[in-house]
């Protein structure tokens, strides 16, 4: 737990404890951030909400994995559950991790059982410029976190955008089964991370509305901002799947045109050697009387007929272009 307490005559002081941040702030009235993280997240969790009086549901939201981004609003606070986008990560396994934001008048908490970077990146610079983060207030401290959140897709889709071009080059090239793996993974985190937008933009619309407590009127065109970049990413993420749609269309015509050329070349060896065949039906029969069984050249002037038939055969075929 990182406990951040600013006073405007004194600057940040990090506070050891909750009870003496708690005991301080109730004396001198300052605004505070308290950021909870690690192993023992469910223990901090309920100590922070027991000591602030947070509502059972907000526990309960911020304990639940996978859960979807979300804005509730409470008579003391407002409560944001959003996703945020890995650094790292292999095609077809994207997996967001949950942020959740308590939005007060004088105070902001933050929970993650992970380390985020955006939330890494403000704390360092909090430290740095305090007066630049707290004296806008504590909803444009919570701005600059979503902000920074938000910002971190743009990098995800930057190499998502990189991976699907190089799809888009191999599928005429190296249409292997391991491409069309590729695509359906590419396909999988374009789908996670649509999950975790698409309903962020909900929550943010709701954060610039007029009647949204919390949240200064001169500080709502910054969630605006936000809105915006998030109806980006929406549009590329309708562009990417269009591509890795457009991808895997022309992997499965490539393979298709392959397995056609294929049965056009068995269907065409097939054809040359029903005739064969046939000859060779006619003399095998086991009759005492035929006509060429008693010719010296018989043997040889069967396998000409075969020979000449298959060799015509072949000649119409390259005639018309089915070779």
């Amino acid at each position: 737990m990182r406990l951040y307490y600013y006073q405007a005559e004194i600057g940040i002081i990090k506070e050891k404890s909750l009870t003496d941040l708690q005991d301080k702030h109730d004396r001198e009235r300052g605004l505070f951030w308290i950021d909870v993280e690690g192993s023992e997240f469910e223990t901090e969790v309920n100590k922070v909400g027991k000591v602030l009086n947070l509502h059972p549901l907000t526990i309960e939201d911020t304990l639940t994995p996978e859960s979807r981004p979300i804005m509730d609003t409470f008579p003391d606070y407002l409560y944001i559950l959003a996703r945020v986008p890995p650094e790292d990560w292999e095609i077809g396994e994207m997996d967001t991790s949950q942020l959740s934001l308590v939005i007060s008048g004088d105070y902001l908490l933050t929970f993650h059982r992970k380390n985020l970077p955006p939330v890494e990146k403000i704390a360092k610079r909090i430290t740095n410029y305090p007066q630049r983060y707290f004296e806008g207030g504590i909803d444009y401290l919570s701005y600059r976190i979503l902000d920074q959140l938000v910002d971190n897709y743009f990098p995800v889709l930057d190499k998502l955008e990189e991976k699907i071009e190089r799809v888009e080059d191999k599928v005429l090239t190296e249409p292997d089964e391991g491409l069309l793996t590729q695509i359906t993974d590419l396909r999988s985190d374009l789908i996670e991370i649509q999950r975790a937008t698409s309903p962020q933009r909900e929550m943010v619309a709701k954060l610039s509305r007029p009647d949204t407590p919390f949240i200064d009127d001169e500080r709502k065109i910054y969630f605006r901002d936000i809105q915006d970049d998030l109806a980006r990413i929406s549009d590329l993420l309708t562009n990417y799947r269009e591509l890795i749609g457009g991808a895997r269309d022309t992997y499965m015509t490539v393979i298709s045109n392959r397995m056609n050329e294929i049965m056009q070349t068995l269907t065409i060896v097939a054809t040359i050697f029903i005739p064969l065949t046939f000859i060779a039906g006619v003399y095998g029969m086991n009759f005492d009387f035929m006509p060429e069984l008693g010719w010296e050249w018989g043997y040889f002037g069967a396998l000409g007929v075969m020979g000449t038939t298959a060799l015509g055969m072949i000649y119409y075929f390259k005639k018309e272009d089915w070779f």
